[in-house]
């Protein structure tokens, strides 16, 4: 039985409208016929048999689709999927699931997750579809890429995330906090009820520009027909990138490839290629003394390669290198990753934080009273120090990264063949999920999880935290180089508007979270309205 006579192929199921009119799975009309030879029964059953096979606990996939019908229609985001697919199974260390015709291993126990992210790192060091990478020039940064190249761009990027380093960049947050004051009397002034995370967004788009490029975007101070937010928006609205299209990669990227799609459109990589390429012309292909991410990366090119550590020393204990040629795209590709990476999730997490503040008052007024005490001895100016000398803000942070992970699932692939302790062997290419929203909200590990408690990350009650069920920005090796830069610039903005602004839910706004099927990272889906109010000025 082909694919073209299976009945999910109808118009009405295939292509169901989104939000802006268009359908999600529309782009996939023409190459049907394509499809249908790559979809037999045969193949079909026999993918679908591999979890019984190897005595996981699983649930029954339907064709094409899998257990993921919900997330490729566009209709349940990705996380809350496999939270439900995990709570069928409360007492399995580890889950099958099906993502479309792909086995995939959900690992859901913390001893496990461990042994994946950090103990034998090695055999699980790979993203998803690694061995398609390099069909893109995008694809070889560091959230992506694999094996040797991400080890030597891992080894050569991490010194550009030091303390001392993000102490530096930290000037540039200064200045762009100053116009964020500014932004926000003149917006706040006109309305007090705004969209946070499109109004925070263009506070850390400044910044993202102003560090990563050393350009002004311009996103505070000119935000009609911005280039800098049109782009952004691109690379993460579902109405501009339908998930349909990022999902059709991920789960048959033989196909995907072999029908000439890309991931991102021509038009949004020229942006960055042009704009790029032009920086580091202007600075002839040299280190400058502006400090920012472009110049720190630029220290690459004078050697013409980066040379870092072979991945196969992890399992041999050896001592080989590995030497990985510099060129524009290599580079580039950089910038992209930590411009997609930094601007959009820091805002959300962000709004999340000032929304579950409105809903609590009293958590809020404490947080704003330790940013006055610590301003006032600062004389009233924003420094580095911001990150690490208020406690109670950075608990609140914690426990919004708890609610609201950034990427509600965290993606693995088996890199080299590997037999877990109580015998289940998987074979390299093997997908694995590390279901991070189902961990944090298991009340087996934080009670009351649906409950913002900022309390649970203070210093006295850290160690009830288990090892391994917190995971926001992932852990082992491939943990989240840009932490740093991302906790700096949240902190910063949320200083500016704590000390000057009460927040509070706008009419209508609800007390419980929807979110937006159609988005890979955690996002509101009818965004979240606040009021803002100017409160009593007192000196700092």
């Amino acid at each position: 039985m082909n694919f073209s006579v299976l009945h999910i192929a109808s118009d009405e199921v295939l292509c169901p409208k989104s939000r802006s009119g268009l359908a999600p799975f529309s782009f996939l009309i023409p190459v049907l016929p394509s499809m249908s030879i790559s979809f037999t029964s045969d193949s079909i059953c026999i993918k679908f048999s591999y979890w019984k096979n190897k005595g996981v606990p699983h649930l029954k996939p339907v064709p094409l689709f899998g257990n993921y019908a919900d997330l490729f229609l566009g209709k349940t985001k990705w996380a809350s999927i496999e939270n439900k697919i995990c709570n069928h199974f409360p007492d399995a260390p580890v889950v099958g699931s099906y993502f479309g015709t792909e086995p995939t291993l959900i690992v859901k126990d913390p001893e496990l997750i461990k042994v994946v992210t950090t103990k034998d790192f090695y055999h699980f060091s790979g993203r998803e579809i690694s061995d398609y990478v390099d069909r893109e020039w995008v694809m070889l940064n560091l959230f992506s890429t694999h094996g040797d190249k991400w080890k030597v761009l891992r080894q050569n990027l991490s010194p550009l995330f030091s303390s001392a380093k993000m102490k530096n960049m930290f000037l540039f947050i200064e200045e762009c906090s100053k116009t964020f004051e500014l932004l926000l009397e003149k917006d706040i002034s006109v309305s007090r009820q705004q969209e946070v995370r499109s109004f925070f967004a263009r506070f850390t788009m400044d910044c993202i520009g102003t560090c990563a490029f050393g350009v002004n975007t311009k996103a505070m101070t000119d935000d009609k027909q911005n280039p800098f937010v049109r782009v952004g928006q691109e690379i993460f609205d579902p109405k501009y990138l339908p998930i349909a299209k990022t999902l059709f990669r991920t789960s048959s990227p033989a196909l995907f490839y072999g029908l000439g799609l890309k991931s991102f459109p021509d038009k949004m990589l020229n942006f960055f290629s042009n704009l790029l390429t032009g920086v580091f012309k202007e600075r002839q292909y040299k280190q400058t003394a502006k400090n920012d991410f472009v110049d720190l990366i630029l220290k690459f090119v004078e050697k013409k390669y980066i040379m870092g550590d072979s991945m196969s020393n992890l399992k041999s204990d050896g001592k080989d290198k590995v030497k990985i040629d510099v060129d524009d795209n290599l580079l580039i590709a950089q910038c992209f990753i930590f411009f997609a990476a930094g601007f959009e999730t820091s805002a959300t997490t962000a709004s999340f934080l000032l929304y579950e503040l409105a809903k609590d008052q009293k958590s809020q007024e404490r947080a704003r009273q330790e940013i006055r005490d610590w301003l006032r001895k600062r004389d009233g100016r924003l420094v580095y120090e911001c990150v690490t000398e208020l406690p109670f803000l950075e608990q609140c942070m914690d426990e919004t990264l708890r609610l609201y992970p950034v990427l509600g699932v965290i993606t693995r692939e088996v890199s080299d063949s590997y037999r877990f302790a109580d015998g289940l062997s998987v074979e390299r290419g093997l997908r694995v999920h590390l279901p991070v929203f189902h961990v944090h909200r298991n009340p087996k590990y934080f009670p009351e999880p649906d409950t913002f408690r900022p309390e649970r990350f203070a210093p006295e009650n850290k160690h009830n935290i288990h090892p391994y069920t917190y995971l926001p920005f992932g852990e082992g090796p491939r943990l989240c180089i840009g932490m740093r830069f991302a906790k700096m610039q949240v902190m910063a903005g949320l200083v500016t508007i704590l000390k000057k602004y009460r927040v509070e839910l706008a009419p209508g706004m609800p007390r419980t979270i929807e979110f937006e099927p159609k988005s890979f990272v955690t996002s509101s889906k009818h965004g979240i309205q606040l009021n803002f109010t100017p409160l009593e000025e007192r000196r700092v």
